[in-house]
């Protein structure tokens, strides 16, 4: 594989030892994989790519085919949880990191259902991924005594003085797909998930593998902006280069701060490279739509295939369309149940469940599975009927003492 950044990349930053539970490890640094992929390197920084692998191949595919059934078997933690009802009235506050997006969106709904038996309630605060706004909401949490803090993709540099008080005061705080490392003084009111992140962000590369026989031009417009985004960008060019010697992958960055600027950004790339065939986005929302207007702008609208991670319901219109090979996402709605539980579980005192005793479900989409999950239903997606039939919430229910 060789890859050719489109324009400078940051420099890398040194890997820390990660204190969270974790379903994935994290993958090589970007740097590494820039200066690994290939058998030489001229003098653009574009090392020399080899021929397709026929393993690297057969193990996409069959990667991509594992992951195209919805899920029948979820695990749940086994332990009941007791003592929850004198939490009734009380009220556990949600920070996303922008309820813009229908994920986030869908974790709200699905932590509300999940709570409401139980007599608790659920305040949103939306940090609109601006650190003044996410430090007032864990603020405004801690002010207003919430029983649990529940986050989410919500990276504790971005309000690190707001989590520490929140932990200062008791208050225990569930932070969901963050990677970071918890400071020992926050350990007994801290727990982060990790939702992997890196894992669909592989499978889609594994896509782009598969579909073109190990021979494939992909740009690839991702952004490192947080901890867990920029692990699923490694992730990303780390499965190319294990699979994938004969492909060329061109990295266009875009920021969640600038996502305006992502038209000009994958146009521009486009432009400069030619031989594109392939446009990998992460993620569907923002960067979607933003991406597939560079594409236009480009002119290249017929001649490149586009994946995406997320699955919101617009990529999942374009694979019924044909305009998309494929999307990945996780179920929103387990992922919500899941950490519901752990909440529960800190707020009473019980010992939090190890990440091996949760289902993360995940699903690749593509033409041969689209009329199973009838892309244009928001509401099949956010209650999670795309991925599994539902019976994890009977099963949590009772291990809460109210099913």
């Amino acid at each position: 594989m060789k890859i050719n950044p489109s324009r400078n990349r940051p420099a890398p930053r040194r890997a820390t030892q990660r204190t969270r539970i974790s379903l994935a490890a994290v993958a090589a640094l970007t740097a590494a994989a820039l200066t690994a992929c290939g058998t030489g390197t001229d003098s653009t920084g574009t090392a020399a790519g080899g021929a397709p692998s026929e393993a690297g191949v057969a193990y996409a595919k069959a990667a991509v085919d594992k992951h195209l059934p919805a899920l029948s078997n979820v695990k749940v933690p086994g332990a009941a949880v007791s003592g929850l009802d004198k939490f009734r009235g009380r009220t556990i506050t949600y920070v996303p990191i922008t309820l813009k997006a229908t994920y986030f969106q869908a974790q709200l709904e699905q932590i509300t259902e999940a709570a409401k038996p139980l007599g608790i309630k659920v305040q949103v605060c939306d940090a609109q991924a601006q650190p003044t706004v996410a430090t007032q909401c864990l603020n405004q949490a801690v002010s207003a005594r919430s029983a649990g803090i529940i986050t989410d993709s919500l990276p504790f540099d971005l309000a690190r003085n707001a989590y520490g008080a929140a932990a200062k005061a008791g208050i225990p705080i569930v932070a969901s797909d963050v990677s970071d490392p918890v400071p020992s003084a926050w350990a007994d009111r801290v727990v982060t998930t990790d939702n992997g992140q890196d894992v669909g962000s592989r499978l889609m590369a594994d896509a782009i593998i598969a579909d073109s026989g190990g021979d494939a031009h992909v740009l690839f417009a991702n952004t490192t902006s947080t901890s867990t985004t920029k692990e699923s960008s490694d992730a990303v060019l780390d499965e190319f280069k294990k699979r994938c010697p004969g492909c060329e992958v061109t990295t266009a960055d875009w920021e969640t701060t600038a996502v305006q600027k992502i038209p000009t950004t994958v146009s521009v790339a486009l432009n400069s490279h030619p031989a594109v065939d392939y446009v990998y986005v992460s993620y569907d929302q923002p960067a979607g739509l933003p991406a597939i207007q560079g594409i236009r702008l480009s002119g290249r609208a017929d001649k490149v295939k586009l994946v995406g991670y997320g699955s919101d319901v617009t990529a999942m219109q374009r694979l019924a369309r044909g305009s998309q090979l494929a999307d990945t996402a996780v179920d929103p709605a387990l992922v919500a149940w899941n950490n519901t539980d752990r909440m529960l579980r800190l707020m009473s005192g019980a010992d939090v469940p190890q990440a091996s005793e949760y289902t993360i479900p995940r699903r690749i989409f593509n033409k041969t599975n689209i009329d199973s999950v009838h892309g244009s239903s928001v509401r099949e997606f956010k209650n999670g009927a795309w991925f599994t039939d539902g019976s994890f919430r009977d099963t949590y229910r009772k291990l809460w003492g109210v099913g």
